[in-house]
C-alpha cells in the first residue's frame, strides 16, 4: 500500500525518569531529510533513533523531536555522594578561575547532580522506555502515512480510470476518423475538378494515415495504465517510478495531439493531459 509524506505525531508519555515528549512531522520532499533534536542527556541513543526512522521512512523530509523532561522528585538526598560534590567544585573552581566574572557556585545545583546520578542499570532501562515509545510512534505515524496514501491512491485510481476510458474512445473512433478523412480527400480532388488516378489516390492516402498513426501512442498508453496499476498495488516506496512514468504517460499524449486527424482525437489529447497533470499533483505527496 503506498503512504503519504506528509503526516504529524505529538504524544507525551510518563515515565519513572520523566516525561517524554515525542514529536514527527514529515512533509514533501523530492530526497530523504533528517533533522534530529534531542534532549543532551538523550544524545548517547540518537544512533539507536535514526536508526529507527531510516527503517520506516526512506522519502521526505522528516523532523524528529524528543525531549525528556525530569521529575522533579527524582532528586533524592540519599544518593548524594560527598565524593563527587568535591570533584565538582575543584572543576568548577578551575573553570572559574579562566572566567573574568563568575557566578558563584549553587550548593543545591551540586547536591542535585549528586544525587540524581543514575547507575548504569538505570540508563540501560531508560534507554529500553524511550526506544519502545519511539518505535510505537513511528508505527502510528506509519499508520497514518498510510490511511493518507490510501486516500491519495483512490483519487489516482479514479483519473487512471478515466484515462483508459479516453484511451478506449480514440481506439473506437480512430477508424471513422480515417474513413472520414478519406472522404475528405476525394470531394477536395472532385472539387477542384483534378483528374487523378486511383494509384495516387492510395498514395496520397496513404502518406496521410503514416502521418496521422497514432497506434503506437495507444499502445504506450496502455502500458503505462498497467504500469501504474502495477505500482499502485505495490507495498514499497514508489513515488519516484510513478513521478518518472507520468512522464510517459504526458509524452505519449502530447504526441497523440500532434498526430490528430480529428477535433474530436484533439479534444482527448487535451484531456489526458489535464487528467495527467492532476495524477503529477497527487503523487508529489507519495513516498
Amino acid at each position: 500500500m503506498i503512504s503519504s509524506m506528509t503526516s504529524f505525531f505529538f504524544k507525551e508519555y510518563e515515565t519513572d525518569f520523566g516525561n517524554l515528549i515525542v514529536e514527527i512531522k514529515t512533509l514533501n520532499s523530492r530526497y530523504f531529510e533528517l533533522q534530529l533534536k534531542l534532549s543532551e542527556d538523550l544524545k548517547i541513543i540518537e544512533p539507536k533513533i535514526r536508526n529507527q526512522i531510516l527503517t520506516n521512512i526512506s522519502r521526505g523530509k522528516t523532523d524528529f523531536k524528543l525531549f525528556l523532561k525530569p521529575i522533579e522528585s527524582d532528586f533524592d538526598i540519599k544518593k548524594i555522594d560527598f565524593t563527587h560534590i568535591k570533584s565538582l567544585i575543584r572543576t568548577s573552581e578551575k573553570v572559574s578561575s579562566l572566567i573574568k566574572h563568575p557566578q558563584p557556585i549553587d550548593p543545591l545545583e551540586l547536591m542535585r547532580l549528586s544525587g540524581s546520578k543514575k547507575n548504569k542499570y538505570e540508563i540501560k532501562k531508560l534507554e529500553k522506555i524511550i526506544l519502545e515509545h519511539t518505535k510505537n510512534a513511528l508505527n502510528e505515524l506509519i499508520v497514518d502515512r498510510k490511511r493518507e496514501g490510501s486516500k491519495i491512491r483512490k483519487t489516482i485510481i479514479d483519473k487512471l480510470n478515466q484515462i483508459e476510458k479516453l484511451v478506449l474512445k480514440v481506439n473506437k473512433i480512430l477508424p471513422k476518423a480515417i474513413k472520414s478523412h478519406q472522404n475528405k480527400i476525394n470531394d477536395k480532388f472532385k472539387a477542384a475538378l483534378i483528374n487523378i488516378d486511383e494509384d495516387r489516390l492510395k498514395q496520397e492516402f496513404l502518406f496521410f494515415i503514416q502521418k496521422g498513426d497514432v497506434q503506437e501512442e495507444l499502445d504506450r498508453l496502455g502500458a503505462h495504465i498497467s504500469e501504474l496499476k502495477r505500482l499502485l498495488n505495490n507495498s514499497e516506496p514508489v513515488g519516484k517510478k510513478i513521478d518518472f512514468l507520468m512522464q510517459e504517460f504526458n509524452r505519449e499524449a502530447n504526441t497523440l495531439g500532434s498526430k490528430s486527424i480529428s477535433k474530436d482525437i484533439s479534444q482527448i489529447s487535451i484531456d489526458l493531459k489535464v487528467l495527467i497533470d492532476q495524477i503529477r499533483e497527487q503523487i508529489q505527496n507519495i513516498e
